[in-house]
């Protein structure tokens, strides 16, 4: 088995982190870990040093973003193959080997992710990365297993090895220099969306992302995110962040004709979901320019330089659902992926 470096960015919770290594201890081979405490103030660095004294430990003393910390690791890390692996996660017996033998099959195999389930409910799909996402045309992110909040029970019907639009950062694993290379996460998404990001690009470059149905782990979901105290600044990165998608991956003609129907769509949304959406919105809308002005246009710009795969290429290989994803679910009831018309 080839080697590999397990990068988990860690906030706060002794007992996620606990139960997170000992699966590890358990179900893997031929690894280091490499750990961000992130600005944490529990007793999380003596229940590492007690549960894998092994692990290579770095602290902030202020919290950052996800993406930021996920770059950090990776730079610091030593093997051709990383895997970025949630704190509030427990994996199973093969969950890396199967992912590794994976990607090696082609050379343009960037990255792969696992099949991802509930840790409470080990039969249904997780609401991060389920079996493998996709996005519409307008940008909006689902899965096959979970579309907006509809989830699916996990029946077999999603074990397939396909080329799936993105990965989810809970569990994926990258060839390292390669994921360095092409740029790592967008740090100024410091969260929610990085990874979609992330796997755009690789998409236009050329790169594909694979999804292992023989790699399974559990997922706790939303562990380091206080609900009742952040949720403006969720529904903010969340609205922000998938705008800016569009921005920087879409090709010009696509944007133009694209962009001015996704902010339609979000204040369409804001309306409906008063008062949260709303606040988030109004705040988007408002950096939104100085965004693109001061960091965005370089960025698009960078991107669009290195493409080698067109939109409607990746249309055509069914990554890119041509039709909104919203309508369809809210306007015709199709809460699963096997209900979709890709034609």
């Amino acid at each position: 088995m080839t080697k590999t470096d397990i990068l988990i960015v860690h906030l706060n919770g002794e007992s996620v982190i606990k139960n997170c290594l000992e699966s590890i201890k358990k179900y893997t081979k031929d690894f280091d870990i490499y750990i961000l405490l992130n600005g944490t103030t529990d007793k999380s660095e003596e229940v590492i040093n007690k549960t894998y004294s092994k692990s290579f430990i770095f602290k902030t003393d202020k919290i950052i973003g996800f993406a930021e910390a996920s770059n950090f690791l990776a730079k610091k890390a030593k093997s051709d193959y990383a895997v970025f692996l949630n704190n509030d996660t427990e994996v199973s017996k093969g969950w890396l080997s199967e992912m590794l033998k994976i990607i090696n099959k082609k050379s343009n195999y960037i990255a792969c992710q696992p099949k991802i389930k509930s840790y409470s409910d080990r039969e249904m799909f997780e609401y991060a990365g389920a079996a493998g996402g996709f996005i519409d045309k307008y940008g909006y992110p689902f899965c096959r297993g979970r579309i907006f909040d509809s989830l699916e029970k996990d029946k077999g019907q999603y074990n397939d090895e396909i080329r799936v639009f993105w990965g989810c950062g809970v569990c994926l694993v990258v060839k390292r220099r390669e994921f360095l290379d092409i740029g790592g996460f967008d740090k100024n998404f410091f969260m929610y969306g990085e990874e979609t990001d992330f796997c755009w690009r690789a998409n236009i470059y050329g790169k594909e992302i694979i999804f292992c149905p023989k790699s399974v782990i559990y997922h706790i979901g939303s562990y380091s995110v206080n609900k009742e105290k952040i949720n403006l600044k969720k529904d903010y990165l969340h609205s922000r962040n998938h705008i800016l998608l569009l921005i920087k991956n879409y090709s010009f003609t696509n944007l133009v004709r694209i962009l001015p129907v996704r902010l339609l769509l979000e204040i369409i949304s804001a309306v409906r979901f008063f008062p949260n959406k709303t606040i988030a919105a109004i705040i988007t809308f408002f950096i939104l320019p100085f965004d693109y002005i001061f960091t965005y246009s370089k960025k698009r710009k960078e991107v669009q330089s290195k493409r080698k795969v067109s939109d409607k290429e990746l249309e055509d290989l069914k990554l890119i659902y041509k039709r909104s994803i919203a309508l369809d679910y809210f306007l015709d009831g199709k809460n699963k992926f096997s209900n979709l018309r890709f034609k």
